[in-house]
């Protein structure tokens, strides 16, 4: 009687848009750099910040304030 696929075109209609979708996804997510791994410049700045205010209100001497500095600039920025 029918000349169609039944529920089966609505299936793969819905397939191929979450396929699209996800191809999409995937080329964005590679072309921001999103998917890489670590702190980012603003956490680095941020954690500098309190560093810098911990040393200020005396809190920390000048050999650890250096040190950890020496620590936060010398990570992996990857």
């Amino acid at each position: 009687m029918g000349a169609g696929f039944g529920g089966f075109g609505l299936i793969f209609m819905l397939l191929g848009v979450v396929v699209m979708a996800l191809v999409v996804f995937a080329i964005l997510r590679l072309l921001t750099g999103s998917n890489r791994p670590g702190p980012t410049d603003r956490e680095d700045r941020r954690a500098l910040s309190i560093l810098e205010k911990r040393f200020a209100n005396g809190e920390i001497d000048e050999a650890e304030y250096n040190e950890r500095r020496r620590i936060l600039e010398g990570r992996d920025r990857s």
